[in-house]
């Protein structure tokens, strides 16, 4: 019996998606995966390189070459899809990451075609234009169901990875008791900020990473620079699971904009950790449990210390294992 064709189309951010495919390959799908970056470029002609060089000398403009890599990537992106002749179902990640006309090529060759938007959509309502060409659109903020009911939006959380391997065993041995990384946003930096005071007095190794564009170097605050790692690349998704999963502590700031449960909620479920979010509809949710989330609100830590010392009460297994990948997947393919 052959294997379905399962096309995966995710943003290449912290190269999750490399850990999605090795998801859907333990469940039996011979997997097919476009990205929205990382496509090889070059210039077609000398022209084209000299024309860049020619606008960036003396416009100042660097728009040029940046156009191309986009062109380049759309190119790249086609030519994977018009390769094969159809698609048993298909994936899409962030679908606001990929040109419409891209997404409409590909419902032209799938049979079934799932959309899963994990950022609140009023950040990028342009994805609403995109809704219809899926059978199924599901947003993980609940709310914005409530904001756009006439799409016909469904709701689904985040989901943890669950195929065998997943974590290098050997990492215990170089374990930091909380260990957080996050890209740069203002709307969370003083709860950063604060959230690591606090940790650091509590525990021995505290290692923050905050990743973000050497143009915004000037406005980061003192402390981040002198306390935390400063990166300018993203740190690999598997990298920070491998660093996750033996902390005692996981954080998860969330930005203004949405509520839905990141993937560090989640993950506090899978390995069993205590987890301090600024995310109050955690509060409602039905794994919560108030020795295993802290929740942060109006910058109030009180309870922070016996919260810590409490012992994490463990999560019924059948509760567990409905945010697995293979059970997320599943559940979405025989949703009516």
């Amino acid at each position: 019996m052959s294997k379905k064709r399962f096309l995966l189309v995710a943003p290449h951010s912290f190269n999750l998606y490399q850990l999605i495919v090795k998801n859907l390959e333990y469940l039996g799908y011979e997997v097919v995966h476009i990205e929205d970056l990382g496509y090889a470029f070059k210039y077609n002609s000398i022209g084209q390189r000299l024309h860049n060089l020619l606008r960036k000398v003396f416009l100042k403009d660097r728009s040029y070459k940046e156009n191309l890599k986009i062109e380049n990537n759309y190119i790249k992106q086609r030519k994977i899809i018009v390769q094969h002749y159809s698609f048993d179902i298909a994936l899409v990640i962030r679908a606001d990451f990929f040109k419409k006309s891209l997404i409409e090529l590909i419902r032209q060759k799938t049979s079934t075609m799932i959309s899963f938007h994990f950022d609140g959509i009023s950040r990028n309502p342009e994805i609403l234009d995109y809704v219809s060409l899926f059978d199924r659109f599901y947003a993980f903020d609940q709310d914005d169901l409530k904001k756009y009911p006439s799409y016909n939006l469904s709701y689904s959380p985040n989901f943890y990875l669950d195929y065998p391997d997943l974590i290098d065993q050997r990492r215990s041995y170089n374990a930091h008791n909380v260990y957080y990384v996050s890209t740069f946003h203002e709307s969370r930096i003083r709860d950063l900020i604060d959230i690591h005071k606090r940790l650091s007095v509590h525990y021995a190794s505290v290692k923050f990473i905050v990743v973000c564009s050497k143009d915004l170097l000037p406005i980061l605050p003192d402390y981040v620079i002198q306390h935390m790692e400063v990166s300018h690349e993203h740190v690999d998704f598997a990298e920070q699971l491998n660093n996750i999963a033996f902390s005692d502590v996981i954080i998860d700031l969330v930005i203004a904009e949405h509520k839905g449960y990141s993937l560090r909620i989640i993950e506090g479920l899978k390995f069993g950790k205590k987890v301090i979010t600024t995310n109050f509809k955690v509060l409602e949710a039905e794994f919560y449990h108030p020795h295993n989330f802290f929740v942060l609100q109006n910058g109030s830590y009180d309870g922070l210390d016996e919260f810590l010392n409490n012992a994490y009460v463990p999560i019924d297994n059948d509760m567990k294992k409905k945010y697995s990948f293979s059970e997320w997947l599943n559940n979405k393919l025989i949703d009516k």
